[in-house]
């Protein structure tokens, strides 16, 4: 069954984002320390209401500087302001952040529907993040690879869904919002890096393809970023 998703790369490119600031990373974590900080001081309920609030004002902050979030930022804030609302309404950590997991779920599921469909996810969003060739995107070796990427992805998702679930069951609030990032920032690079010399190693037996690192610095020229030697 041909894999029609990633036969081509999107139609319509998406801007090349803007070089990465500090402010994105103060955006990302910062929702977590004042999450830590009013949960120890005021309490659960404003921490919700201050985590939420950060989180939406972070992802506006992304549109407003052409980030290529198009229609998905209102999904996203919605999903903010709807959770939040329901955590402040039952006070509770186990269904603020049990909400949070069965996104996870749901995402994990929806990777193994899309391998499984031979339309999957990655094969699909890759051509978004580095710039492929049309004749890489439809090469048959390119989607069988990005096919087994999204099933592994899915499985990592997976596990990280497990984790966080028992850590919530055993942990302080505190305790796991601190150890959950920390575990999932490292879960996350180590398959980075793993999909990243998967992907290279399988790539470059497609004639023309000279590696990711090539794509890669390209992309960080695009960006105005100057590679080290």
């Amino acid at each position: 069954m041909n894999d029609r998703a990633s036969r081509q790369p999107p139609s319509n490119q998406p801007p090349v984002p803007t070089t990465p600031t500090r402010a994105d990373l103060f955006d990302q974590y910062m929702p977590i320390v004042l999450f830590l900080v009013f949960n120890n001081f005021v309490g659960l309920l404003w921490a919700i209401v201050a985590m939420t609030l950060w989180a939406i004002k972070a992802q506006v902050s992304r549109y407003r500087r052409g980030l290529p979030l198009g229609r998905v930022m209102p999904l996203v804030v919605a999903y903010l302001v709807v959770r939040g609302i329901v955590g402040i309404i039952f006070d509770s950590e186990e269904v603020y952040f049990g909400i949070g997991i069965g996104v996870k779920a749901l995402a994990a599921l929806a990777l193994l529907v899309s391998a499984g469909l031979h339309r999957n996810v990655v094969g699909y969003v890759l051509p978004y993040i580095i710039h492929l060739d049309a004749a890489i995107v439809g090469h048959q070796l390119y989607r069988s690879t990005t096919r087994r990427i999204t099933v592994v992805v899915a499985v990592v998702v997976s596990v990280s869904v497990g984790f966080d679930t028992w850590l919530l069951q055993n942990a302080s609030t505190n305790e796991f919002v601190a150890i959950r990032l920390g575990v999932n920032w490292g879960l996350s690079v180590l398959t980075l890096v793993a999909v990243g010399i998967y992907l290279d190693r399988r790539l470059r037996k497609i004639s023309g393809f000279g590696g990711l690192m090539a794509l890669l610095e390209r992309r960080l020229d695009d960006m105005g970023i100057s590679p080290p030697s």
